[in-house]
């Protein structure tokens, strides 16, 4: 039932094994998939609309009644007793039962692409907040990490100040660094709070200590190819399509109701003061005048259909806007954490150099933090 993007969550969900001391990406998306309300609200509506089409089915099938009655015959002062089987099938409706039934079936296809999209919608939510949950954890571990070296340039600045190396004003700068520094852990720690809150919300579980996710899929790296993708699968625009489907159905279905309704029937009666007795019946319903009602009927499938084509072109549209989106974002973001990464590098050398340049003298301890 997942589609590129739900393959890829499950391709993560089994990437690797759930430890009890440990919260994975992997229990994380096991973990929405079986809490989250609005994937549980549409399952249900796909059971609700497959009822849709037993109920339409039935039209098409026999309807078998029984009427059963008692009356007073005042003539001998005895109850007559009556029973009637009666067995009715559809014949002839100009085919508005069969197209009423496609539309019910293709009705059921569209919302299981819209139980896709619920997936896709909330699994993206679990990782989008999982990842905001590590990151927040690493700020504030980050945020305490400086005040460790905080602290260690004011006792620096300290005994340089005893030997009059510094002034006083130096020192009380580094205290209220000091200072900034303890306020900022309190301001990631509200952040850790707030995060875990959202966790809890989409997930529907606490979270344990968070583990490092699995390598991504693998993302088109051209627009083109990303745009083609989409298209083809993304459950949006194949909802609409088959909502589009459904109206069509309807438009068909609405043209046979100025056609004759056949029913065909076979009764069986007996009682205490008649003999047993069959029969059958053919009778066919031809609508001469309603009002207007079935043409209002006519152009109101017409209207659906427009409406859905809308829905369809909207569907298109936004795809491709939120995919020009993200897909720009994702490659600015690659290009980001490469820039990043060979800036850590620049830095990591230039302190192992200031390091080995203190060892010679030629740096202070100070400098060096």
């Amino acid at each position: 039932m997942f589609r590129f993007f739900s393959s890829s969550a499950i391709i993560i969900l089994f990437a690797f094994p759930v430890s009890a001391k440990e919260t994975n990406l992997k229990s994380t998306l096991e973990a929405t998939y079986n809490n989250n309300f609005l994937i549980a609200q549409q399952r249900e509506k796909i059971l609700k609309y497959n009822e849709s089409v037993t109920q339409q089915l039935s039209v098409k099938k026999p309807d078998l009644s029984a009427n059963l009655s008692q009356n007073l015959d005042e003539s001998n002062g005895k109850y007559n007793n009556s029973a009637n089987i009666t067995i009715k099938q559809l014949l002839y409706d100009g085919g508005q039962s069969s197209n009423l039934v496609d539309a019910a079936k293709y009705t059921v296809l569209a919302e299981r692409e819209l139980l896709i999209k619920a997936e896709q919608d909330n699994l993206l939510k679990a990782i989008t907040v999982y990842m905001d949950l590590r990151q927040a954890q690493a700020n504030l571990e980050l945020a305490e990490n400086n005040i460790k070296v905080i602290e260690e340039q004011l006792r620096a600045a300290n005994n340089r100040f005893e030997v009059g190396e510094v002034t006083r004003t130096d020192v009380s700068q580094t205290k209220a660094r000091l200072a900034l520094a303890v306020s900022n852990v309190e301001t990631r720690k509200a952040i850790l709070t707030g995060k875990s809150a959202s966790y809890l919300l989409v997930v529907g579980e606490n979270h344990g200590n968070l583990s490092t996710p699995p390598k991504h899929p693998e993302i088109p790296n051209t627009f083109s190819k990303a745009e083609k993708i989409a298209i083809e699968n993304h459950p949006r625009i194949l909802a609409a399509r088959l909502q589009l489907k459904v109206s069509e159905y309807r438009i068909d279905a609405s043209r046979g109701i100025f056609n004759p309704t056949i029913i065909g029937s076979i009764t069986s009666k007996t009682g205490t003061s008649i003999s047993s007795s069959t029969g059958a019946t053919i009778q066919a319903t031809i609508p001469l005048f309603n009002s207007g009602n079935l043409r209002s009927k006519k152009r109101a499938a017409i209207n659906d259909k427009k409406i859905s084509k809308h829905a369809l072109d909207i569907a298109l549209l936004t795809t491709r806007s939120n995919l020009q989106i993200y897909h720009s974002s994702w490659l600015a973001a690659v290009a980001a954490i490469k820039a990043s990464k060979a800036q850590i590098e620049a830095s990591q050398i230039a302190f192992e150099g200031m390091r080995e340049e203190s060892k010679l003298g030629s740096r202070t301890t100070l400098d060096v933090l």
